[in-house]
This record gives C-alpha cells, structure tokens and sequence, in this order.
C-alpha cells in the first residue's frame, strides 16, 4: 500500500523544500512499526543530538541517505559500541529501514530524521560532535543544469568538517564515475580533510562492506563504485 495522507502529513516535513522521491510503497507493519518507534528513535525539526539520549563517550556516526537500511544495520551489527543517526527524507525507506533495524534487535542504537541533511547538521548536530560520516550512492543529478541539486558542494563539505570531531571520517561511494570525482575533488580542496588515498585518489573496497541496492544495480550496468575516504585533520 502507499503511506497514507495522513501519515505523510505525520512525518512529512512540507516547508522544507528537498529533490527526489516523496510516497512509494509499504506493507501495513512497516507503516505500524515506524509509527510506533518514531517517537522513540525520531529526530524531530525541534529536537537535537543532544535531546537523544546518547550515552557519553559514545562514538556518534552519522549515514546521509540510508535508503532501505541495509548499510545501516550493516554498521550496527559490525560496531555494536557507536550510536547511528540515519538521515532519509524518503519516507517508505525510512519505514523499511525501522523495520528492518527492529528486526535485528538493533533499533535502539539509532537515532532516525526525515530531515534535510543541511538542516540536520546546521540545526541538530554540534560542532565537533560526529566521529564520522557515512555518504553512499548519493544521487548523480546527471544533467548539468540539476549538478548544483548534487549533495556534496563547497558548503556542505564545510558544514561537514565542521561536525567532524577530529580525526573523524567521511566515507563515501558511487557507481557513477563523474559523481565520484565531483565528490573527490571538492573534498580534497576542502580545507581541514586529508584524502587518505591522497590527493585524486580512491581507497580500495572495504573488504566487510556490505553490497548495497545501488552498487549491485551498478555492477549488473557495468559501472564500478569508487570510494573516497577522508579523515579530519
């Protein structure tokens, strides 16, 4: 079934403009379970890292467009000791992914938004706060007048930096090979980040990594994903 109206104007942020997909489809206990943990796990507009509960001295590590959830139970079930915080604007994902992290028995070690990550990190998070940064498979924005709609821009890559405690990391993938040197090459002009495969290059595939939804779809086209690692100096 589609999220209903109601539903939607839930959890919907409207006055907050975003690109992309806004309904697709659920089953009537994705939708059930997501209203029941939302209001446990959920990062409102008016609420901050700092109203959730976050255990001190607990590494806080952030995925930016988590999709279904599979990268994030992912990093729940290989670092038991970090508190996530998943950012998804796409409602039925977000749906999926509660389900999914609730299934695993995993879902009080994550903090969800429905939020903008420009908002999230300008309003929600801290200076210094995140131990990393998680971006993976972002939307290409292929067409050149749609590139500015593109995630990673010199402003946002501040605005990363700036919530990185240092020595935290940003990690990014893709599968699409122009999107990975936009990326690449805005970050590695970024100042305060280190590239650690030096400048112009991409770290190999971690070996633990998990094959997302969107790098098997770009191994069955042919593409390979590059990653990127850089680490706050």
């Amino acid at each position: 079934m589609r999220l209903s109206k109601e539903f939607r104007d839930q959890f919907t942020q409207q006055e907050m403009r975003t690109h992309g997909r806004k309904n697709g489809f659920v089953t009537t206990g994705q939708e059930a379970r997501m209203l029941k943990w939302l209001p446990v796990i959920g990062l409102p507009k008016d609420k901050t890292l700092a109203d959730a509960n976050v255990p001190d001295d607990t590494p806080i590590v952030m995925e930016i467009g988590f999709g279904n959830g599979d990268f994030l139970v992912h990093l729940a079930q290989t670092h038991p000791d970090w508190m996530l915080v998943g950012v998804e604007i796409y409602l039925p994902g977000v749906a999926k992914a509660v389900s999914r992290l609730d299934d695993a028995g995993l879902i009080e070690q994550c903090r969800i938004t429905q939020l903008p990550a420009q908002f999230v990190l300008t309003h929600q998070v801290q200076e210094g706060q995140l131990d990393g940064v998680f971006i993976n498979h972002p939307d290409p924005w292929p067409k050149a007048r749609h590139h500015k709609r593109r995630i990673i821009q010199k402003d946002f890559a501040a605005l990363l930096v700036s919530r990185l405690k240092p020595g935290g990391f940003i990690k990014l993938a893709s599968d699409k090979a122009d999107l990975a040197e936009w990326m690449r090459d805005i970050l590695d002009a970024t100042p305060g980040l280190s590239n650690v495969a030096g400048i112009g290059g991409y770290i190999e595939r971690d070996p633990d990594r998990p094959e997302t939804k969107f790098e098997e779809r770009g191994n069955r086209a042919g593409r390979t994903s590059q990653f990127l690692h850089f680490v706050k100096g």
